[in-house]
């Protein structure tokens, strides 16, 4: 069901893009377990669990960008900020975190978390300290979506499975924080390609 959702998330991101950047989007299923199954973890502990160093997904999601990265597939890449902590949300960026110091890469606020969960916050702003520690600064990016709220609400109600009606528009009307756009938090690389002539 939920690749099936994916698919379909796919499909609809597609159908806005220029023809010729319909094919630059993929999506390759690692067929990885949810947090509750993977690592054990009732439902109302995800936010509440960390990494697991030894946990395969690290190892499995690493091989699978490097791989992108050799058949010169990985351009960018956005990845999760982990704003409240959910432990999948987490292993997830931290598989990742070592390609952004070669590429471009952004962190995207993650919903319905950045608008409920009351460490959002302050996950945003570990997360931007912790990348100026390491000299890889990140500023805010705000990109603007024509009929935002429309357009995010129809997309996330895609994933039925998961996403009600109610936290459906919690999620599609927190584009309206950014003048109806999203915000992304992005590395020096990722801005340099924003100020190349076109």
């Amino acid at each position: 069901m939920r690749l099936r959702e994916d698919e379909l998330f796919l499909r609809r991101i597609k159908e806005t893009l220029p023809k010729g950047l319909k094919n630059n989007l993929h999506m390759h299923d690692l067929h990885l377990k949810d947090a509750p199954i993977r690592l054990r973890v009732p439902l109302e502990e995800l936010s509440d669990t960390a990494v697991n160093p030894a946990d395969p997904s690290i190892e499995k999601i690493r091989k699978a960008l490097a791989k992108q990265s050799e058949d010169g597939a990985m351009e960018a890449l956005v990845l999760p900020a982990a704003l409240g902590n959910h432990v999948d949300h987490l292993t997830a960026r931290e598989a990742a975190m070592p390609f952004t110091a070669s590429i471009p890469g952004a962190f995207y606020e993650d919903l319905p978390y950045a608008t409920t969960h009351p460490s959002a916050a302050t996950d945003l702003e570990a997360l931007r300290e912790a990348a100026a520690k390491r000299n890889e600064p990140l500023s805010a990016v705000i990109y603007p979506v024509e009929s935002a709220v429309e357009y995010k609400r129809r997309l996330i109600l895609g994933y039925a499975s998961q996403i009600d009606d109610e936290t459906g528009s919690l999620i599609s009307n927190f584009a309206t924080r950014y003048n109806c756009g999203e915000r992304l938090w992005a590395n020096q690389a990722w801005l340099s390609t924003l100020q190349m002539p076109l």
